[in-house]
């Protein structure tokens, strides 16, 4: 039988035994926590510089990180839909048609691969079919026939999952879509505007919404609504000569005005 003051120092190194196990486990997930803090960190420091860049040289940038990201950690959906992003932003600066064309396919090629791992990722659909489309455009409607479809399906997929992704952007893009194909394609001036209406209401201060909306209403002779929001795009757009992208919308919204503007006129 034990006497003394045994039983007390066994209890105490019991406690102390406890004290530690609970040390070593905190030791342990530590190094978890801090790398998930370190990815998402890093998540927002690449869309922060992607969010500021303007050139191609830097979008070519932010890609190799990426790139390099995803070699040290594959499988990460969420770095390859933003590499798919980088791609589109190359693509559009690209000087040569084999380079945009290239870094199109890149495009879907990344985006497909988070949707692989990430089957309901809004933002993947969005950019594999963007991508897609841009393709359609390059090679001309006739030769891009079979794009329309996936396409099509890809942004509505986008706009179940999430409408207001990139400023409405599934909304503007079906939008733009209703309205360059002709009437036997699929074509709707009021599809539309009602898509167009849509990517105002999710996200008013976006720029090319509205001049969206203004082309879309203007095939309508509705001449007022594109004249109103024509006004809204250019209050927006409003002291913008550091940025190429909105400059550009700016210019083809003066460009549109200058055609309202007879409508206008005292007969």
């Amino acid at each position: 039988m034990v006497k003394g003051p045994l039983p007390t120092k066994i209890l105490k190194l019991h406690k102390t035994f406890r004290k530690f196990r609970r040390w070593v486990f905190l030791l342990a997930l530590f190094p978890a926590i801090l790398s998930g803090k370190t990815t998402f960190a890093g998540q927002s420091e690449i869309d922060k510089q992607y969010q500021q860049a303007k050139t191609l040289a830097e979008f070519e940038k932010i890609a190799k990180k990426i790139q390099k990201i995803l070699e040290k950690e594959p499988g990460r959906p969420e770095w390859e839909w933003r590499l798919a992003r980088s791609h589109y932003s190359v693509a559009k600066r690209a000087g040569s048609e084999d380079s945009k064309n290239h870094h199109y396919n890149r495009c879907i090629e990344r985006s497909s691969r988070a949707l692989d791992m990430r089957p309901n990722s809004a933002i993947s659909y969005f950019y594999r079919a963007l991508c897609k489309g841009k393709q359609g455009e390059m090679n001309g409607i006739w030769s891009s026939l079979g794009i329309i479809g996936p396409f099509e399906e890809d942004m509505k997929k986008a706009m179940e999952l999430d409408p207001g992704i990139q400023n409405g952007g599934p909304h503007r893009a079906l939008g733009k879509l209703y309205l360059e194909l002709p009437f036997f394609l699929g074509g709707s001036d009021d599809k539309s505007v009602y898509h167009l209406e849509e990517a105002v209401r999710l996200s008013p201060d976006h720029a090319e919404n509205h001049l969206g909306l203004a082309q879309a209403y203007y095939a309508q002779n509705n001449f007022n609504s594109a004249r109103k929001s024509l006004l809204t795009l250019l209050r927006l757009t409003d002291n913008v000569a550091d940025d190429e992208d909105l400059l550009k919308l700016r210019t083809k919204g003066q460009e549109l005005m200058k055609k309202l503007a007879p409508d206008f006129q005292d007969p």
